[in-house]
């Protein structure tokens, strides 16, 4: 059996700045004075945190919370969640998929969202897998504080779940954040960007299609690739039956295959984004400062990570070939 051979992923790091949070997690229940629950307190999200002590009442069973000052922001650092930074990466179609139906599928798939994003449309169950990996954006700096805030405004009583009046508080407090640097990885996988699936053989249908339709789907995708670098000349290509290479009973599907210079093409445009990603929202900042790219041939997964030193910065191979027309 031969083995693929090339370019199999494109592996990048990412490292950005900012200032503040831009992720929050939302209230979060602490001890306040006197050993009483409090839920006034906003946490930013902090990857490993728990709100627990680890002590219990043995009464009860009652779990105790931690007290908001109780923080190793270097063992719970702040965190950008991936969904956060997948949301303002396609911000400019990010509400788009709540308006796909079956018969306007080609706007998506021929779109940026279609090719790198990926989608699910539940009333039909197509769907195209995103090649795009990303991790949290973790924090290396560390410079969270705790911060005491006062509501303005009205200070009249309040009423509880169960319509008794209570005294209203207009105090609560934050875990806030100074300076940040983070440190972020991904990866571009070659196979799952290089294939598009017009067959429901697999349930991985990107669209239904009918009869004579898949060379005008392709004449589309390859019409928006080229929109992106007029300058080249990618390549598009329907077949009836395409086969992933090293499969026992070469059974394929209907599909579309990028050329090389297609998926050059969309590699470039998704490490563009990367590099031009800002999040500003929250009262903080976010700003990608350098992504250092590996055009890994090898077959080792993120080898960026773990062996800098044998990354390619420049592809030294076309990128690998893993499905063939039969």
């Amino acid at each position: 059996m031969a083995k693929v051979t090339g370019v199999k992923s494109v592996d990048f790091k990412i490292t950005a700045y900012g200032y503040g949070v831009v992720n929050w997690n939302g209230p979060t229940s602490l001890t306040g004075e006197g050993g009483t629950t409090v839920d006034n307190h906003t946490l930013p999200k902090l990857r490993g945190y728990s709100n627990l002590s680890g002590k219990i009442k043995e009464e009860t069973g009652y779990k105790y919370r931690k007290e908001a000052s109780d923080i190793d922001f270097s063992k719970t650092p702040l965190y950008i969640s991936q969904n956060c930074i997948r949301h303002h990466l396609f911000r400019d179609q990010s509400f788009d998929l709540h308006y796909a139906k079956d018969k306007n599928l080609i706007d998506v798939l021929a779109s940026i969202t279609g090719l790198i994003r990926g989608y699910v449309v539940p009333s039909s169950q197509c769907k195209r897998t995103s090649p795009l990996l990303i991790t949290d954006f973790i924090d290396q700096l560390g410079n969270g504080n705790f911060e005491q805030m006062g509501r303005s405004g009205s200070k009249e009583k309040g009423v509880d779940e169960k319509g008794k009046e209570v005294a209203s508080n207009s105090f609560y407090s934050k875990t806030t954040f100074g300076d940040t640097e983070y440190i972020a990885y991904g990866s571009i996988s070659i196979e799952q960007l290089q294939f598009i699936s017009l067959d429901k053989k697999f349930d991985r249908a990107s669209m239904i299609i009918k009869e004579g339709e898949g060379e005008k789907i392709a004449e589309r995708v390859q019409q928006f690739i080229k929109s992106l670098d007029p300058s080249k000349e990618p390549k598009a290509i329907f077949h009836k039956n395409y086969v992933r290479k090293g499969t026992i009973f070469n059974e394929g599907e209907v599909g579309i295959l990028l050329d090389n210079t297609a998926i050059d093409i969309l590699v470039k445009e998704t490490l563009s984004m990367l590099e031009e990603l800002v999040i500003k929202q929250a009262k903080g900042y976010m700003c990608v400062d350098t992504v250092e790219v590996d055009y890994n041939d090898s077959h080792k997964m993120m080898r960026i990570k773990r062996h800098p030193d044998q990354a390619n910065p420049e592809p030294q191979q076309d990128y690998a070939v893993y499905f063939e027309a039969q």
